[in-house]
């Protein structure tokens, strides 16, 4: 055994030194490690939730243009169906406007007396 001198006790204070001021550094080394592990992190989490947020906000803006592109084809749809029941009016009067000019032609030709038992059907 070595006998305890002070310069041996001085050296082991050295190397008690060095060996708490390496492990200081490991220490601080891995506290930034993580630190910026942290603050990858965030900012994926971040980038994760404005890529939703966009995501969510495209899918409303689509949401929104199908329903005014859908009320849009209903208004054209109504609008057709309007003009199509407007079309089968007029041919309605026209066709009662015929009829009624047809029946007021047979009873001129029938005559003053209305008697048609002559007439065959």
């Amino acid at each position: 055994m070595k006998a305890s001198t002070p310069e041996l006790q001085s050296g082991s204070e050295d190397e008690s030194n060095i060996l708490d001021a390496k492990a200081k550094e490991r220490h601080c080394r891995k506290q930034v490690k993580r630190e910026e592990k942290q603050r990858r992190e965030e900012v994926e989490r971040r980038a994760c939730e404005e890529v939703e947020a966009r995501a969510c906000e495209e899918a409303e803006r689509t949401k929104v243009e199908a329903e005014r592109k859908a009320r849009e084809q209903a208004e054209k749809d109504r609008a057709e169906v309007q003009r199509r029941a407007a079309e089968v009016a007029a041919r309605q009067r026209a066709l009662a406007q015929e009829a009624s000019k047809k029946q007021a032609r047979e009873e001129l030709e029938a005559g003053p007396s209305g008697d048609r038992s002559d007439e065959v059907r």
